[in-house]
């Protein structure tokens, strides 16, 4: 995937193809980095079903649309069970997040786009965390 050029003006994020669009380029900046392409890579994601499911989750999240079905923090255990991550690829995949917002889009919206990754960056961070020492999580993480 190769990173399009960003629109000359950002805009407020208001709309699921707005979403789609953050989402997209989002995932672009992930795969081309040095240090979160090669987890997604060796997990073999299926764009075709990620990218979807991470539109809907982002919707519901930011817009209030339903449509996401899971558990966004359970869904991490099996990548972490093949490549253990922590503090380091969290930082960097919330870096990632919020030079892509930031790049594309404005407004209150586009903050709270950025609130709720970190609040799902903390929540997974918490199951890594558990992870690492063996502990399992007394109650399902759902940010």
């Amino acid at each position: 995937m190769s990173v399009p050029p960003a629109p000359a003006e950002r805009e407020a994020l208001q709309d699921p193809a707005q979403v789609a669009e953050l989402v997209r380029r989002f995932y672009q900046a992930v795969v081309q980095d040095s240090m979160l392409g090669p987890i997604f890579e060796g997990m073999e994601v299926d764009w075709g079903v990620h990218l979807p499911k991470m539109v809907d989750f982002w919707c519901d999240r930011l817009l209030g649309i339903p449509g996401y079905q899971g558990n966004p923090v359970g869904a991490h255990q099996p990548v972490l069970d093949r490549f253990p991550f922590g503090d380091a690829e969290l930082d960097r995949w919330l870096e990632l997040w919020t030079e892509t917002v930031e790049e594309l889009f404005t407004g209150e919206t586009a903050t709270w786009a950025v609130d709720r990754a970190h609040l799902a960056a903390g929540a997974i961070r918490t199951l890594a965390r558990r992870n690492a020492t063996g502990r399992q999580p007394s109650l399902p993480l759902v940010p």
